[in-house]
């Protein structure tokens, strides 16, 4: 069987239909984990044939040099449609903070290192400020997604960076947080597969990704083909930030 690992937070429900009948049939094992790192060492070690992950994760594996894997399919936002989205920096509706200036040595909460939005987004916006980001904000692990902004309001962190489409898609965020910055420039997940794998099974895989239908409640939009020139800006961004360098 081949392997896929799936980071679970990004919300495709390998363990039901029509995941289950569609994997099995292709000869695919999922496995689906929070665990970003080791999902990292993984795929630097090349252990999944394939696996769903942050842009991020693909980023790095490239700028290493390692050829062994390339993008299948890439997430799109659910209310454009497009393979691009925004993260919002929110703080509590009553905190004086008017733009990511004002919170110097605040607690800012994000999901993992890996996460486009919640942490490689703020560190981005720092760096093109000229701040050391590491240095600037406290960064805490909190819940993900609409888990981020509750953190935010009960007080457990003062910011978070979070999708604004995970954002908008909760009406009562708008009275009990505000935004004060925002990075357009985030791209969204991909399924990326081994350089090597069975054109079959690729073309399979990839027919049933991008006619599968997401859950409206769910964090991203319908797949479509992964294509370089859609991370390339985002691939740039990235390359500022001293961490990605090494």
């Amino acid at each position: 069987m081949l392997s896929f690992v799936v980071d679970q937070n990004l919300g495709l429900p390998t363990c039901i239909e029509p995941w289950t009948t569609t994997l099995t049939q292709a000869g695919i094992a999922a496995r689906e984990s929070t665990d970003l790192a080791g999902i990292d060492r993984a795929l630097a070690e090349h252990q999944p044939d394939l696996a769903y992950v942050p842009a991020a994760s693909l980023y790095r594996l490239l700028r290493c040099g390692a050829q062994h894997y390339r993008g299948l399919a890439i997430a799109t936002s659910k209310f454009t449609g497009d393979p691009r989205q925004t993260s919002v920096l929110v703080v509590r509706s009553d905190d004086p903070a008017s733009s990511v200036a004002d919170l110097a040595g605040a607690q800012c909460g994000y999901i993992n290192s890996s996460c486009t939005s919640s942490y490689f987004a703020p560190a981005i916006l720092l760096t093109a400020q000229g701040k050391s980001w590491s240095e600037f904000l406290q960064f805490v692990p909190v819940p993900a997604w609409q888990g981020q902004i509750d953190a935010v309001v009960s007080g457990r962190v003062r910011a978070t960076m979070v999708l604004e489409d995970v954002w908008k898609t909760t009406p009562e965020n708008a009275s009990t947080t505000r935004i004060v910055a925002r990075y357009d420039n985030c791209r969204p997940p991909v399924v990326i597969a081994r350089e090597s794998l069975e054109k079959g099974v690729r073309t399979t895989l990839l027919d049933a990704l991008i006619s599968w239908v997401p859950d409206w409640n769910g964090v991203y939009g319908a797949f479509k083909p992964f294509y370089y020139a859609d991370v390339h800006g985002f691939f740039h961004d990235l390359d500022q930030l001293a961490e990605c360098r090494r």
